[in-house]
């Protein structure tokens, strides 16, 4: 009797057992995401939106999903990851997974109100618990060749937008350029046109030149020419 009941249910278990269209999207997508934010810092943590809908499919064959990219940068809060359709390896459509997710680490803090122009130093800084939806772009260690674009006030989450280069060369300088072609490298000095801080883009113009060029600033008053 009991070998008779399970004959009539195994077909029914194996069909439980078997991860549907939709959870196999779903789980493709938060194994994506999780992928995506593991190169970020701090531990990301997702759930499904909503329920994802696949497309039809009438092509015959094996349904693979392969997710392409995520809808913001930084994953936290609402976003989606497109997801493309392949039926034995040629696509047939494209999906798109809802998500939210949220963020824990560590954010710095200013200890004190910061003034413009400051050059963020460890003694400014304090590095605070934070579990949720950062401000975009929070800092969670101090930028290299950076300072404050505004003031900042004493608590506040600090951001990229907080932030600009530290002018390494201002316009009207002169500017000790650098070309190299293979093994030849050459040196002259130019005039800046433009301000930029490291790594920064900025215009040069050398003595006798017809028109400007475009050079990385590679330390104060250096740049190497952009070919």
């Amino acid at each position: 009797m009991r070998a008779a009941v399970f004959l009539l249910l195994a077909p029914v278990l194996a069909a439980q057992a078997v991860p549907s269209p939709p959870e196999r999207l779903a789980d493709a997508a938060l194994a994506f995401a999780q992928r995506e934010a593991s190169a970020l810092g701090g531990e990301h943590k997702f759930k499904v939106a909503q329920p994802p809908r696949v497309p039809l499919i009438t092509r015959p064959g094996t349904l693979v999903f392969e997710p392409s990219h995520l809808s913001k940068r930084e994953p936290v809060g609402r976003f989606f990851v497109v997801v493309a359709l392949k039926v034995d390896g040629e696509r047939v459509g494209t999906a798109r997974v809802d998500l939210e997710g949220t963020w824990v680490g560590n954010v710095l803090r200013a200890k004190g109100d910061l003034a413009r122009k400051t050059e963020l130093a460890a003694d400014q800084v304090e590095s605070a618990p934070f579990e949720g939806i950062p401000p975009e772009g929070a800092l969670t260690e101090i930028p290299e060749g950076q300072r404050l674009m505004r003031a900042v006030a004493a608590g506040k989450i600090l951001t990229r937008a907080d932030l600009e280069p530290i002018p390494l060369v201002q316009s009207g300088d002169k500017v000790r350029l650098t070309a190299t072609h293979e093994s030849l490298t050459i040196s002259v000095d130019a005039t800046a046109r433009s301000r930029g801080g490291l790594g920064d883009r900025v215009r040069v113009e050398a003595p006798g030149a017809k028109r400007q060029v475009t050079a990385i600033v590679t330390g104060p008053g250096e740049a190497t020419l952009i070919r």
